[in-house]
């Protein structure tokens, strides 16, 4: 390709290591708003958000350097993803309608469908879907957070047609592990399969060569996880905890299961002996069969296969709750892919994760570990010179 269409926030190009704070902003459009005040609004809001990244905040217009210079260590190199919910094509919900452009098929509420099969809904339940979604990523807490503040002080001061619907936080830890203890992302695709597993197609038009983007709030029962053995969890999730390697066997010992890793690779080993090392194998032993990365990564062909079923993730954890009695605590999963079908199709799927909360014990298959509190999908058009996807809301 001669040029990034994907909007900055997609970290899939070669060493690139996401931005280690997160925080989306949902954003819905005002009763009775037209569609050229939505597109006016958000090119303002976009702009602001690009301002944010060069150091430049409408209230400090005037900020001399070394003062500037601040401004630019506080949020430099902020990247600003804009998407388009279900909820923007519902005439349902705007009168006047918002646009006229197609909706892309499986652009569907997940809320009328329920999550999915095996992955239910937490008890509180928080709504993400919305007409908008603004994906902030940033190199520290305080500029993710401080430019969500600025959207919605921008809303106020210009009285943009829009208003905060919700919004969720994240970060990424330097270990790559995740809460369970294990690292996170190791079978995450390579740099050189990604565009075939992210571009979309020209189906509607207007999202050619963007990408979908799939977000979930999980929360995880720590309690249920710290109760289980080392072992039992390495079986679970199906890797050795302190290396990431994948399991290749399962022993029967005095009627106890071992987990069994293959000898790593040299200190000259080359990167696909490391990726084959980390990758699960092929088996035919229940246990290993019903484990997560099993589950999750039955094929490596191309993403662009049929039936490959591949996705490019970026996963943001977060702690909500802490107390003496309750933690509340799980993943932001942020998923990019060319169609939502092969989300809706690795959850639904049984021997995938259709049929199992995130993996299993041999028989043992439905451990209740996650649950969902929100999520929602959205369309996330090609990269614009001032708005992705303004041609929704009709002709500059």
């Amino acid at each position: 390709m001669t040029r990034r269409t994907l909007q900055p926030g997609i970290y899939y190009e070669t060493e690139a290591i996401p931005h280690p704070s997160y925080r989306l902003v949902l954003l819905n459009v005002s009763e009775g708003a037209e569609r050229r005040h939505v597109r006016e609004a958000l090119v303002a809001l976009m702009e602001m958000l690009a301002g944010l990244g060069e150091g430049r905040l409408r209230s400090l217009e005037q900020q001399q350097a070394p003062a500037s210079a601040e401004s630019l260590a506080q949020y430099g190199g902020l990247d600003a993803l804009i998407g388009y919910g279900r909820r923007l094509f519902d005439d349902a919900e705007h009168e006047p309608a918002l646009t006229d452009a197609a909706r892309p098929d499986f652009l569907s509420y997940l809320h009328e469908q329920g999550p999915f099969p095996a992955l239910p809904w937490a008890t509180r339940r928080r709504d993400a879907e919305a007409d908008i979604a603004l994906q902030l990523t940033g190199l520290n807490e305080a500029a993710v957070n401080c430019a969500a503040i600025e959207i919605w002080k921008l809303i106020r001061d210009q009285q943009l047609p829009l208003s905060v619907s919700e919004s969720f936080e994240g970060y990424g830890r330097a270990d790559k592990r995740g809460w369970l203890g294990f690292h996170d992302g190791v079978s995450n695709m390579g740099s050189g399969e990604r565009l075939a597993a992210l571009l979309a197609s020209a189906d509607p038009d207007w999202m050619r060569d963007g990408t979908y983007m799939a977000y979930l709030r999980i929360v995880v029962d720590l309690g249920v996880w710290e109760a289980r053995s080392r072992a039992e969890q390495e079986l679970i999730v199906g890797r050795d905890k302190l290396t990431g390697a994948a399991l290749v066997a399962v022993a029967r010992i005095e009627e106890k299961l071992v987990p069994v890793t293959g000898p790593a690779p040299d200190e000259e080993g080359t990167l696909a002996e490391g990726a084959e090392w980390r990758d699960p194998p092929q088996t035919t032993d229940v246990v290993l069969e019903a484990s997560h990365i099993a589950r999750a990564n039955q094929t490596r062909a191309s993403p662009a296969a049929p039936g490959s079923f591949r996705i490019f993730r970026q996963g943001y954890d977060f702690l909500e709750e802490l107390c003496a009695e309750h933690v509340e605590l799980g993943l932001n999963f942020v998923g990019f892919q060319r169609d939502l079908r092969v989300m809706q199709q690795v959850l639904h799927l049984p021997g995938w994760l259709g049929d199992a909360n995130f993996g299993g014990l041999g028989d043992e298959a439905a451990i209740p570990l996650l649950t969902v509190v929100a999520g929602g999908f959205y369309a996330v058009p090609p990269n614009g010179e001032r708005l992705p996807g303004a041609g929704l809301f009709g002709h500059i």
